[in-house]
Formats: structure tokens, sequence, C-alpha cells
């Protein structure tokens, strides 16, 4: 390769020279340069979803702090809370990550989801205490395998009517 560069005319190893350069850019460019640029934008953009999925869980959180102690309105459905936790974590995309939920008392159930998706299981935590009128009563989150999931156990009241 060397032999055939050096009987090249100068003006042709200029040429060749400058081309190597431009295909050496190119590739560090497109092999290197432009997957980066594409994962920063990435996660720029599953950042600012993140974060407006935190601005309104916070502000439903301060709804909840103001209304404090008032009076909820309980089991509005009339089902049983068994067949409620099961109904409506399956609407909500939940319904193979429940692993388990068992009535703790009279007014109260315990759940178990497994690799579940956090952002659905507190979509799923929100509408639940909105529409039904259940709280939380304790809950534990553990990491998942795989990133955005996690493993929760919650026990769920109907608040004091």
């Amino acid at each position: 390769m060397k032999d055939w560069f050096e009987a090249l005319a100068p003006r042709e190893r200029i040429f060749v020279a400058g081309g190597s350069v431009l295909v050496a850019l190119a590739l560090i460019y497109g092999l290197i340069l432009a997957p980066l640029f594409g994962a920063s934008g990435a996660a720029e953009e599953r950042i600012a979803t993140k974060s407006g999925e935190l601005a309104r869980i916070q502000t439903a959180a301060a709804r909840l702090e103001q209304l404090g102690d008032a009076p909820a309105s309980g089991n509005r459905s009339g089902q049983s809370l068994v067949v409620l936790v099961a109904n409506s974590a399956a609407r909500a995309g939940l319904g193979d990550a429940l692993s388990r939920n068992q009535p703790v008392g009279a007014d109260g159930i315990r759940v178990r989801f497994e690799n579940a998706s956090f952002d659905a299981l507190a979509r799923w935590v929100i509408g639940i205490q909105n529409s039904e009128g259940l709280a939380i009563d304790s809950a534990t989150f553990d990491r998942s395998r795989d990133p955005g999931r996690v493993n929760a156990s919650l026990i769920l009241r109907r608040s004091a009517a």
C-alpha cells in the first residue's frame, strides 16, 4: 500500500490523503458522535417526560394533603376490595404484575405487584385514591431487574367516612 501511495503523482497523493481524512472524519461522526448525540437527546426527552409526571404527582399529593382528614366516600362502586383492586389493576395495565391481593380486616387490602412499571403503578394508586377513596396505609417498593420497574407491597384502606 505504501509503495502504491509513493508511486502516485504529488497531486494524486494530496487527493488520496484528503479523501482519506474525509472518510476518517465521516466514520468518526457516523460511528461515534451521531449515536452519542442521539442518546443524549433521547435521555433529555425521557427526563422531560419524567419531570412532567413528577410535577403531576406532586400536585396530586399536595391536593391530597390539603384534604387532610376530610371524609371520603369509601368504596364507591359497591364491589369487594379484592374484585375492585383486580379490575382496576387490569384496566391500568398492571393485571400481569398483580401477584397477590388479600383482604386485611374489614376495610383494607394487601396487594403485591411483581416487576410492575413504576409509572403505571403511580398512576393506578392516584386513580384508585381518587375514584374509590382508598388510601395507602403502608407501602414498600424494591427495584426490579428492569429499569423503570419495581416490586411493590401496598396496604390500602378505605378512608374514614
